[in-house]
């Protein structure tokens, strides 16, 4: 008998040319007890303790391939709350094994027991909001472009126009993180004195998330370096870095800002839809090592996923998940005024839709472009169509017509 407060149960796509119930069988082995035969060291009871189980088979057979949906119980004394253990065992050497063609990691289930080891988000939604000063709509917020070569001057200049234009939110691109050229402590102070200015002349207050990104050994110093230069949010690629580097990061008490999670790279493993591990499970891990807004994906973007992944992987963040808090869905990828009323249609009012491009390529300017992405903001929230917005938002009806002609299509 199975008691579902000892296991973390993993749901697979598989496929192979041999029966796909003893694969399961031999695959819950592999990723437990680790052997495929009895050997000397095995004592009575071991398996069956340790072991994990296979929970249910759907197969589809064809000519060539039998497919199939499996779930698998994983006994959680065998990694504990240890996330690089867990996916060791729920994703390691399962996509190594020659009996199987194609597995894809679709779901992971935690029991409340498991979920109580972890802190989670220190801040999410509602913690973004009161961080922010904005708690009844949508959040807009902007990547600064050009991504990498801009001196910490320039930078904080660009920060202060699309500030001063009411971005709710600004962030470093993936790619810059302390380079010599724009070093954190430069970058930060002269970026946070720009936005101090902003906030006294608009009345409104802006996050800046500072990508920390590093050798793992030097996260915390950047992040305190940042911190010390007045940042008000943190930045982690966490992929790269590791969910261990953005669980360290957020539960370390000295954060008392929001960290902000890009996920480059992971559509390395999550791209192909019936091999790697899906989205869903990239989310819910992100939150349980305490993101407090996670990227999503791209509504009507630039991305390869479509709008039904992204919200799924948004309502993965916001539900009910044990003791941890709800985190805050970014969608962000080829955003631009004319995407935010499918932004808001789709994902609802607990979301932060950023721009890079579609701000700072607006034909006026920067500030230009941002006033035009809460233009676009308002006028969803009013139900009035883009075509339809009147004079006074000058500049939406510029980014209309600048970039209409990519309503409801990929953006290249």
């Amino acid at each position: 008998m199975i008691r579902e407060e000892d296991f973390v149960f993993a749901t697979y796509h598989l496929e192979t040319a041999l029966d796909i119930e003893e694969v399961a069988k031999v695959t819950a082995g592999e990723q437990s007890t680790g052997t495929w035969t009895k050997t000397c060291f095995e004592t009575d009871g071991l398996v069956e303790s340790h072991g994990a189980k296979v929970v249910s088979v759907e197969t589809t057979q064809t000519e060539k391939v039998n497919k199939g949906v499996v779930k698998i119980g994983f006994p959680i004394k065998n990694f504990g709350p240890v996330v690089p253990m867990l996916l060791t065992t729920v994703a390691g050497n399962l996509f190594e094994m020659a009996d199987i063609e194609k597995v894809k990691l679709l779901d992971l289930e935690f029991p409340k027991s498991f979920l109580s080891e972890f802190k989670g988000p220190k801040f999410g939604i509602e913690g973004t909001r009161q961080a922010i000063g904005v708690n009844d709509r949508p959040l807009i917020g902007c990547i600064v472009k050009p991504c990498v070569g801009l001196n910490s001057k320039t930078f904080a200049q660009a920060a202060y126009e699309v500030a001063i234009g009411g971005v709710d939110f600004i962030k470093d691109d993936e790619l810059i993180s302390n380079p010599g050229y724009s070093p954190i402590e430069e970058r930060v102070s002269a970026t946070m004195e720009q936005l101090d200015t902003a906030e006294e002349e608009s009345g409104e207050k802006t996050l800046y998330a500072v990508n920390v990104t590093d050798e793992v050994t030097k996260i915390m110093e950047n992040a305190e370096t940042a911190l010390s230069n007045g940042a008000n949010c943190l930045m982690i690629n966490f992929i790269t870095a590791g969910f261990s580097a953005l669980r360290m990061l957020a539960d370390d008490p000295s954060i008392k800002v929001p960290i902000h999670c890009h996920r480059d790279m992971f559509a390395a493993f999550t791209r192909d839809p019936h091999h790697g591990i899906s989205t869903a499970v990239v989310s819910k891990l992100t939150r349980l090592c305490g993101g407090d807004q996670i990227h999503a994906g791209a509504i009507d973007g630039k991305l390869y996923e479509e709008n039904d992944s992204v919200i799924n992987s948004s309502n993965i963040m916001r539900r009910e998940m044990g003791n941890i808090k709800p985190a805050l869905p970014v969608s962000s990828g080829g955003q631009n005024p004319c995407t935010v009323h499918s932004n808001v249609e789709a994902l609802g009012n607990d979301v932060l839709i950023l721009a890079g491009g579609g701000i700072f390529g607006h034909k006026d300017g920067a500030t230009a472009g941002a006033k035009a992405m809460r233009q676009a903001l308002d006028s969803s929230l009013k139900g009035i169509p883009l075509q339809e917005c009147d004079a006074e938002n000058r500049e939406l009806r510029a980014a209309v017509k600048q970039w209409g002609h990519l309503l409801n299509q990929k953006t290249s």
